[in-house]
């Protein structure tokens, strides 16, 4: 992952570039800043090559201008997008084998380390067992905004006695749970007692991994009673793990606002128009992202006049010359 342009390393870029200052001892005493700081900004500049060797002083730096340094930050940000699109890919192609694999076995057949979950006592069942169990860390996908007061109150006791043994929580719900009051008491009442949660845009599935060694992950419906299967294949849990990994890297901090994409789009309204572009139904979009038909609607609207598109053909035609896609 690059290095980030933080404060530090903004005030002494500001320095080095507006008053020519360079050496350590100066530029703490200047910024009023302990050096070991100093030293730490400088290094984050050299790595994101917003400071380069001095052609008039050998051994010293300079700094460069700011419009490159534009650029430059820039470009690494798409090399870091693309990067983590191509790992996500991997993830995913390897996961879709292992279940056409699981699928050409049959629930019952020879994928070892495999149990399937029929119905919500089953379910419940065996994750309060896996609860009780987990002694390190437990990894979790909310692909729902909306968690019912069922659920959340079977839950807190549970993830109590789990974090008082000193578990470590992280989860990942959507970004649309902003907008749900339950739902986001919840998340900050784990928060406040530890566990560190993100949001995405989207996510792929529902999943909990705990201690890296056992996996749930949500498969659908059968006779209108959920289903999940329990994973214990340490190749399987590995890319699980994997995949939650590569989404977690990326994902926001709970309260803290998301980083514009390109164009200026927020990650919600980014997945939107990667959704748009893939061909998805504006109710398989909603589902995805986690909002209301209307609400999808409007935000397909909003950005088409943002992009001035009277078209969805139009939409995607301006969206990928603007780099929206």
């Amino acid at each position: 992952m690059p290095a980030e342009l933080d404060q530090d390393s903004l005030a002494v870029y500001r320095a080095i570039l507006l008053h020519q200052e360079q050496a350590v001892p100066e530029l703490a005493k200047y910024l009023a800043m302990p050096e070991e700081r100093v030293v730490n900004a400088v290094e984050r500049l050299i790595a994101l090559t917003l400071l380069k060797p001095s052609w008039d002083r050998p051994g010293s730096l300079r700094a460069v201008s700011p419009a490159l340094g534009l650029e430059v930050l820039v470009q690494a940000e798409q090399r870091e997008l693309a990067a983590r699109q191509w790992r996500i890919e991997q993830h995913r192609a390897a996961l879709a084998a292992l279940a056409a694999e699981y699928s050409a076995q049959g629930a019952s057949g020879g994928l070892t380390g495999t149990e399937r979950l029929v119905g919500m006592d089953q379910i419940r069942t065996r994750l309060e067992m896996l609860s009780q169990e987990c002694r390190i860390e437990a990894l979790a996908f909310h692909p729902s905004n909306v968690l019912s007061v069922e659920g959340t109150e079977a839950a807190q006791p549970l993830n109590q006695r789990a974090l008082d043994r000193g578990v470590v929580f992280r989860s990942i719900y959507l970004d649309s749970i902003s907008k749900e009051r339950a739902t986001l008491e919840y998340v900050r009442w784990v928060k406040e007692r530890g566990g560190e949660i993100r949001t995405a845009p989207s996510l792929p599935m529902r999943l909990l991994i705990v201690d890296g060694a056992s996996a749930v992950v949500g498969e659908g419906f059968e006779q209108g009673r959920p289903t999940a299967l329990v994973l214990t294949n340490r190749a399987i849990v590995a890319a699980m793990t994997a995949l939650f990994e590569s989404y977690w890297e990326h994902a926001t901090r709970l309260g803290t606002p998301a980083p514009p994409r390109n164009g200026g789009l927020t990650p919600q309204e980014h997945e939107l128009v990667r959704l748009l572009a893939s061909g998805a139904k504006d109710d398989a979009i909603a589902r995805t992202l986690g909002i209301g038909l209307r609400t999808e609607r409007r935000m397909v609207a909003e950005l088409a006049d943002r992009i001035g598109a009277s078209s969805r053909f139009e939409f995607g035609a301006k969206a990928a010359r603007a780099g929206w896609i």
